[in-house]
């Protein structure tokens, strides 16, 4: 919940980057775009194997009645993700907007 929802996503780790399409959506009557960023924070396994968590940075997103976001961003050496939580902020380290837990294939 919130008023921004993360719809749906796919998330792919492949390179060392997580490739990702997300969609978000608002409500219809919605007058004029939100500006924001969404925050992709990945759970998964270190090089060396161990359980570990990665902030990426922040995508500026402008948020009508629905976005598609598409893209990819670098990953540390040898991380693989499993878990994708997606935040939908009012600005980078602000309020949170929308959020949702997904997983990584």
């Amino acid at each position: 919940g919130g008023s921004v929802e993360v719809r749906g996503g796919r998330f792919s780790a492949q390179g060392g980057t997580q490739a990702y399409d997300v969609v978000l959506t608002r409500e219809r009557d919605a007058a004029q775009p939100l500006a924001g960023v969404m925050q992709l924070s990945m759970v998964g396994a270190s090089a060396r194997g161990a359980e570990a968590s990665v902030t990426l940075k922040p995508v500026d997103v402008s948020i009508g009645s629905h976005q598609v976001l598409r893209g990819s961003l670098p990953l540390p050496a040898g991380f693989k993700p499993h878990q994708a939580t997606v935040q939908v902020l009012d600005r980078v380290g602000g309020k949170v907007l929308g959020m949702r837990v997904m997983l990584v294939r």
